[in-house]
């Protein structure tokens, strides 16, 4: 679509090639011919338009079955992103869940974060496809658009040549062909709407660019489902395996421990074990033996009101000989590590040593040393 400057108000108004001795302002409302020597240029403008093959201005059948399926595509595309969501989503709530109503604190901040990165990995990455295969879609879509109608109730124009399209509609609703320049016009309201205030001219190369960004749109919608699904299971696992080496990493240094943390040898249906002292809103006292401690143990174990309880700091251990879900040994040093909070360092009798939360240990028939 061309536009010329008014010849009452200065302003630039459009003018079809298909009338060029016809200019219509909505400016002042000026409607007559243009300045000469614009009707002269529009003239040879048609002149080299026709010129031109009539192909390059029209959309193959495939493209136009392309442009009209676009939303479809996009639309089965979250479908598949939002189904290849449920499964980590649940699973995160889950995992978030039972660490809300869990009383035991020692690891969480660790799993929680872990969690939450599967889960924004997971959708971000997939919500970083759907955009960019939507913004392909509009791109394609915009590079086709015909001119919108000036006032309601008024036809379109065609991008090319501004002729008013009333007819030659494609059979999928959405194409127009213009009935001066057979040029191929997306119609759709939706993107109509969208190009409302894009004014284009497209003489040469229109086959050969649009056929170029279909192509391109093509090839990231069929590849866009599969890649969802597979973001949906791969990052997970992904940040996983992340996570462990970082909790790795971390696992190797060791800090001081958490003083604050008091513990207490109570009896349990597998002997004398150790579980972090914690008081309830209501005033009773547990002993919580925390995630890594036996199978057979309890979560935790209340104390009876007036029962005697021994309040022993983290460095009451070491040299305590002990059993855990490791095995048996001996406390040789105790710290604090991110995962699970205060540890222990239990020497086997062979030599060789593991690592095992505080809270869960139980305590050995043999000897302290």
């Amino acid at each position: 679509m061309l536009a010329v400057h008014c010849p009452r108000c200065g302003r630039p108004a459009p003018v079809s090639l298909a009338s060029p001795d016809l200019m219509a302002c909505a400016a002042c409302h000026y409607r007559g011919p243009p300045p000469g020597e614009a009707s002269q240029g529009m003239r040879a403008a048609a002149h080299v338009l026709f010129q031109t093959d009539v192909r390059r201005r029209q959309l193959s059948e495939a493209l136009r079955r392309t442009l009209a399926t676009a939303s479809r595509r996009h639309a089965r595309l979250l479908v598949v992103f939002a189904l290849a969501a449920v499964p980590v989503t649940g699973f995160c709530a889950i995992m978030l869940l039972g660490m809300w109503v869990s009383p035991n604190t020692e690891g969480n901040l660790v799993m929680g974060a872990m969690t939450v990165a599967a889960w924004l990995g997971t959708v971000g990455t997939g919500a970083a496809v759907l955009a960019f295969v939507r913004r392909r879609q509009r791109r394609i879509e915009e590079a086709c658009a015909a001119r919108p109608p000036a006032a309601p109730g008024e036809p379109a124009a065609c991008h090319v040549c501004g002729a008013p399209l009333d007819g030659g509609h494609g059979g999928d609703g959405a194409i127009a062909r213009c009935g001066f320049c057979a040029a191929d016009n997306l119609v759709a309201p939706a993107v109509l709407e969208r190009a409302r205030a894009r004014h284009v001219v497209i003489l040469e190369s229109f086959e050969r660019a649009v056929s170029a960004e279909l192509a391109a749109f093509s090839r990231a919608t069929s590849g866009a489902a599969a890649a969802v699904v597979a973001i949906a299971l791969a990052v997970p696992a992904a940040v996983f395996v992340i996570t462990m080496i970082v909790v790795i990493t971390a696992e190797s240094r060791r800090v001081p421990v958490d003083a604050t943390v008091r513990y207490a040898v109570v009896g349990t249906p597998v002997g004398q074990c150790v579980g972090k002292i914690a008081v309830r809103e209501d005033g009773s006292t547990v002993v919580l033996f925390g995630s890594f401690r036996r199978d057979e143990l309890p979560e935790e174990q209340v104390i009876a009101p007036g029962s005697p309880i021994e309040d022993l700091a983290p460095g009451a251990f070491v040299g305590r000989a002990v059993t855990s879900k490791g095995g048996a040994g001996v406390v040789v040093e105790v710290f604090s590590s991110p995962l699970t909070g205060n540890t222990a360092e239990v020497r086997r009798d062979d030599g060789t040593s593991f690592n095992s939360s505080i809270a869960g240990l139980c305590l050995d028939a043999r000897p302290a040393r």
